[in-house]
């Protein structure tokens, strides 16, 4: 069989991070960002802000080699992460990723030959709280990460009132606008196997400066 990756990784590209008290924000190629609670870097959250710029991209991982300390983007992506979480992670436990084939639906594990059920829904990436403003579309995820989409992944949104963008349901890890006949597929969004065309930042680059905010 033949085995897929699951991210996206040309979409997935860590362009820049940037930081906030609370998250690393971790800017991707096709103007994502995913953002990263800091508390599960410890060396990353003590640093000074010299020290946190000092980092390189390596494509789907952002390392700090004074802190000997990096961020794998597809585990951070997929919540198939097993860094020590101890903030908001009461509703699953980590689990190490073996093996996964990116097939229709999702990333399924087949490391002993026998399919499983996809990633996708693992409840580390249930929404908890969806905000909107003039530029971004923000999902607060279960775990405490934080995704930021451009208001183009979504231009329904971006032009509905804010009633109508709190009146959303999920199905399963899509979330859906009745009203707007609009949904996203977080999974898609996460893992960047989203099907839609859309315009990506200009100067894309493999190596960005950090700038404390």
């Amino acid at each position: 069989m033949h085995e897929w990756p699951i991210i996206q990784y040309e979409r997935c590209h860590a362009r820049e991070v940037q930081f906030t008290d609370e998250h690393a924000m971790i800017h991707l190629a096709d103007g994502r960002i995913i953002g990263v609670p800091l508390g599960w870097f410890p060396p990353i959250q003590s640093a000074t802000s010299e020290q946190r710029q000092n980092y390189i991209s390596y494509g789907d991982t952002v390392y700090w080699h004074d802190l000997d300390d990096g961020i794998d983007l597809t585990a951070m992506l997929t919540g198939l992460y097993i860094v020590p979480v101890y903030q908001r992670n009461t509703r699953s436990q980590p689990h190490v990723p073996t093996t996964w084939l990116y097939l229709d639906g999702g990333a399924r594990r087949s490391d002993d030959g026998n399919e499983r059920g996809p990633f996708a829904h693992d409840t580390r990436n249930i929404p908890e709280a969806l905000t909107c403003t003039e530029d971004q579309i923000i999902f607060q995820l279960a775990d405490g990460r934080v995704l930021c989409l451009p208001s183009h992944f979504s231009p329904k949104l971006a032009q509905a009132s804010d009633s109508q963008r709190q009146n959303y349901g999920l199905r399963g890890l899509s979330v859906c606008w009745e009203q707007l006949d609009e949904s996203i597929d977080l999974i898609a969004m996460l893992t960047g196997f989203y099907d839609i065309d859309m315009p990506w930042p200009e100067d894309t680059v493999d190596q960005a400066k950090a700038t404390p905010t």
